[in-house]
């Protein structure tokens, strides 16, 4: 079965090696984890940014554009990712940190500076009305008769969502030949484009599993449960149009946006932390500390609450990001 739910788009390659997937060490009560690793260190640690790209670089390539520009806070795996892609392409590219500029003028450590670095213009704008600004600044450069090319915080588009389909099919069909079935997959949320990959994956994927398909629950990181929610539905409903005639009706998307309890986005307390050295030392695995370090605590809270039953299989999928 292949993995490739949308046939008809362009990519262009950037991940060298396969992402894996295997069990954890560490048991949670008698239940069964298993985690998808896209944390790919071959290209800027980007995680699943990386796979955005994938499909959205042929989209750039054919605008041939003067210059790229993005936007995000300083710990956003997205500029860095940007920036990168930028400098293979040979395209200028600015990005716009919704964040006050700091006092000393210095740009912060991580992934500003790799992002510097790669020859981004990094501009700080500010969190007032940044998607404003973000537009304003758009426009000034197109009446300066300069082909821009805008892409969106977190790489929230349809791309994005079309390649988080293929991860669920790829996942979900490599545990079915192990001969696992998989009850519940657990994940963090921001702007809502990945869990709207997986959702979509599922309605493609309907009917093709030897087993149910499983629960999807995201936790809420930088972001508010109801926000996520819209952003899932909507970009859910957009990348629909892209599925087979016969899946297009009635998809009504249903997002489960949970708060995974330590919303400490980029500034993980003690818990976060100690918990984070112990799924290192017990897995080898090294979590962000941005968003997948608040949602694998969300896992392992619902999982030793009454929620999930004893006997349930779970995926965690380990989005990636800068394991600084």
């Amino acid at each position: 079965m292949s993995s490739e739910l949308f046939h008809e788009s362009e990519k262009y390659s950037l991940l060298s090696r396969p992402s894996q997937l295997f069990p954890l060490n560490e048991k949670y009560g008698t239940r069964k984890v298993w985690m998808w690793r896209d944390d790919p260190d071959d290209f800027a640690f980007g995680g699943n940014k990386v796979r955005f790209y994938e499909y959205l670089i042929p989209e750039i390539i054919d605008a041939s554009p003067d210059v790229i520009i993005s936007s995000g806070s300083r710990f956003s795996n997205h500029v860095r990712v940007t920036a990168l892609v930028a400098s293979r392409l040979g395209i200028p590219c600015i990005l716009l940190i919704n964040e006050e500029e700091p006092e000393d003028g210095i740009i912060p450590e991580g992934n500003l500076t790799v992002a510097s670095a790669a020859g981004a213009q990094i501009h700080f704008i500010g969190h007032f009305a940044a998607l404003l600004k973000i537009n304003e600044y758009a426009e000034r450069l197109r009446s300066e008769g300069k082909k821009v090319f805008v892409v969106p915080s977190g790489g929230h588009t349809d791309g994005a969502v079309r390649a988080y389909a293929n991860v669920y099919a790829e996942a979900l069909t490599k545990l079915e030949g192990y001969g696992i079935r998989i009850d519940r997959i657990f994940l963090p949320c921001a702007s809502g484009t990945t869990h709207a990959g997986l959702l979509c994956g599922a309605r493609i994927m309907s009917g093709q599993l030897s087993f149910p398909l499983p629960q999807i629950t995201s936790f809420a990181v930088a972001n508010t449960q109801k926000g996520a929610v819209r952003g899932i539905r909507k970009l859910s409903e957009k990348a629909a149009v892209r599925f087979p005639d016969e899946l297009k009706d009635d998809f009504s998307p249903v997002a489960d946006v949970a708060d995974c309890g330590k919303n400490e986005y980029g500034s993980p307390d003690e818990e976060l932390l100690d918990l984070r050295r112990r799924v290192n030392l017990a897995e080898g695995v090294t979590l962000d500390r941005v968003y997948n370090i608040n949602a694998f605590y969300g896992m392992k809270k619902a999982l030793e609450s009454e929620k999930c039953p004893s006997d349930c299989a779970v995926l965690y999928i380990n989005t990636g990001g800068n394991p600084e």
